[in-house]
């Protein structure tokens, strides 16, 4: 058995900058009741007015919301801030089953009681998550994806003998193929549902390390691990778009998000798998 102890080499890393705080998406609580509007978040949510601190005038659609026990309506009269808050957040709660109905339907809650409670700290260290990425990566091991190119470059060197797995040029190689490939995104139909889609609406930061490699008389094997970064935040190319700013859900989070009344911070969402690899 040829084995190979790197211990580890990095093969692929984004552009984009892990902790990346500069982005839009990172921002909070730097819009007016006024920008906000401008930008066509009038109808926030069904029960308060943000912007008047009101409660509206709507008793149907109150007695449809069972989740906000505990407050009385109160026709044309105002709310506290932390009612507001309160309301807004179980809101956003309730409207987040649309998108999480699958294995990961527990997964936004969550986050979205780290967005309430968190003030902007990281979110990680969740089986769940990491689970919902194995997943995914074990899903899409070959073909046009990310995996398969590492199995591709992988398989050309180990048929090649002048040729090295884990030196500068295989790292290199497996780097240019890479970049013709698609990295890995909840972004199948089903993650609209399971609640993967909404929970990691994209992946901002994603890094992959070859841990180890071992050839042997009759094929190879390797570990692969892929860390990644998200943004739980909403910037202003979201919610602009017709899809997002079309359902309340969005419309309530970058308000909660970027209104210069409110202060809750968005975070950066880690997450890791580890896949192995193998060819002949």
């Amino acid at each position: 058995m040829y084995s190979m102890n790197f211990p580890c080499e990095l093969l692929f890393q984004t552009k984009n900058r892990i902790n990346d705080a500069s982005t839009d998406d990172m921002r909070h609580s730097d819009l007016s009741a006024l920008e906000l509007q401008s930008l066509g978040l009038n109808d926030v949510s069904t029960i308060v007015d943000p912007y008047s601190m009101t409660f509206k005038d709507n008793t149907v659609k109150y007695l449809n919301y069972p989740f906000i026990t505990g407050y009385s309506f109160k026709d044309d009269q105002s709310v506290t801030h932390d009612e507001c808050v309160s309301i807004l957040f179980d809101e956003m709660r309730e409207l987040s089953g649309v998108f999480a109905s699958g294995n990961y339907k527990h997964l936004i809650g969550e986050m979205i009681n780290h967005f309430q409670h968190g003030d902007g700290r990281p979110f990680g260290c969740n089986p769940l998550l990491n689970r919902a990425f194995s997943d995914l990566l074990r899903a899409k091991q070959y073909g046009n994806t990310t995996l398969g190119a590492i199995r591709k470059v992988i398989n050309d060197y180990v048929r090649d003998r002048r040729k090295q797995v884990g030196s500068q040029n295989f790292i290199l190689d497996v780097r240019k193929e890479i970049l013709w490939r698609i990295l890995p995104k909840f972004d199948d139909s089903e993650d609209r549902f399971n609640g993967m889609g909404i929970a990691v609406h994209d992946i901002y930061f994603q890094r992959i390390v070859m841990l180890n490699f071992r050839q042997y008389q009759i094929g190879w094997e390797a570990d692969i691990l892929f860390e990644a970064q998200d943004h739980f935040g909403l910037g202003r190319e979201d919610i602009t778009k017709k899809l997002y700013q079309s359902f309340r859900f969005f419309r309530i989070w970058f308000v909660l998000q970027r209104y210069n009344c409110f202060s809750f911070k968005p975070f950066v969402t880690n997450f890791n798998a580890s896949v192995k690899l193998t060819g002949r």
